[in-house]
């Protein structure tokens, strides 16, 4: 059965039907009316609010990813977002787009995943929309909440702090090449980064409850583009211990394979979505304990913060420094997917 075959009502009800389970207490109107929904106060706490998409042959590409592993991947880079502010995901609104010729089973699929996802971090779907387009394309807008003097922000940090990231880096990129490469088999743990990446709320919160981070930020588009961004937020330059950024070992072993270079990809590679934080220099070891103990992940510290007149640097093993670079940037880079 073709999408046209159902209509757009048909698959709005075919849709609200997969999703339908016990209404949240705070979900005062559910999918229906003009607007998606509408929510009851969330306790005085800090209403946070993001939104993200994924686009075929822009995000993803079909022959390389599910249409579970899509909706779960589209959920998952708002998920993160929530986590770098140290929140609690709420409910999200989600639009479609679909190109007339799409199989209903293939939207069965995409809707299970972003409700896997969603109910996996405790979120939930309360409505969206469907369009006819050109290319396929997933767009979720999600809330959370937060108590708003603990709330992570990218602005705080300070010439002094210490720049820190939780987990590793670069396998989500390595995924990438071993698909780009059509090597996907020799390297499941990579590819796994790729399509079924995790947010880290447990991290986030856990430095929220703590007060500890300065500033934070979650690693959607390279440790060099984001650490550019906290520092912009913050007005402060930033330097980056490359001999210590902390590289999955799958990106090692797909870079040895392709030749390519395991460190470029942890810097600039993008789709981690670890968090990279900030912390007084003498809280360190502290928020280390923190992590491995309230979240379950280790952290390390890849740099430190500088005055913004230094800018934006990467200090080599041998003490000389160079410019830190960029990462990922969708009207720049011309890479696809």
């Amino acid at each position: 059965m073709k999408l046209e075959d159902l209509g757009e009502f048909g698959l709005i009800d075919r849709i609200r039907r997969r999703l339908a389970a016990e209404q949240a207490p705070d979900v005062l109107v559910g999918p229906g009316d003009d607007a998606a929904a509408v929510l009851g106060p969330e306790g005085g706490q800090a209403l946070l609010l993001t939104c993200d998409a994924m686009v075929e042959d822009v995000h993803f590409r079909r022959r390389w990813m599910s249409p579970g592993e899509v909706g779960w991947k589209v959920m998952v880079r708002n998920l993160s977002d929530i986590a770098a502010m140290g929140g609690e995901p709420g409910h999200a609104v989600v639009t479609c787009g679909f190109p007339p010729g799409t199989d209903v089973e293939f939207v069965d699929a995409l809707v299970d995943g972003l409700d896997e996802a969603a109910r996996t971090y405790g979120a939930r779907i309360v409505g969206g929309d469907i369009v006819r387009c050109a290319a396929l394309f997933v767009s979720v807008a999600l809330t959370g909440h937060a108590d708003e003097d603990k709330l992570l922000r990218r602005s705080g940090c300070q010439p002094g702090d210490a720049l820190m990231v939780t987990g590793e880096l670069g396998a989500s990129a390595a995924g990438l090449l071993a698909l780009e490469a059509g090597k996907q088999e020799h390297f499941p743990e990579a590819v796994r980064a790729h399509v079924h990446p995790e947010p880290r709320l447990a991290a986030g919160r856990a430095l929220a409850r703590a007060g500890i981070a300065t500033a934070a930020i979650d690693i959607s588009d390279g440790l060099a583009s984001d650490a550019a961004r906290l520092a912009e937020e913050s007005r402060v330059g930033v330097s980056v211990s490359l001999a210590s950024v902390p590289v999955a070992e799958s990106c090692r072993e797909v870079c040895r394979a392709l030749g390519k270079d395991p460190l470029g990809l942890a810097l600039h590679g993008g789709e981690d979505h670890e968090l990279l934080f900030t912390v007084r220099a003498d809280r360190v070891q502290e928020a280390m304990e923190i992590l491995r103990d309230q979240a379950g992940i280790a952290a390390a510290q890849v740099g430190g913060i500088v005055e913004k007149e230094r800018g934006l640097l990467a200090l080599k093993p041998d003490g000389t420094t160079v410019p830190l670079g960029e990462g990922w940037n969708h009207f720049r880079s011309r890479k696809e997917a």
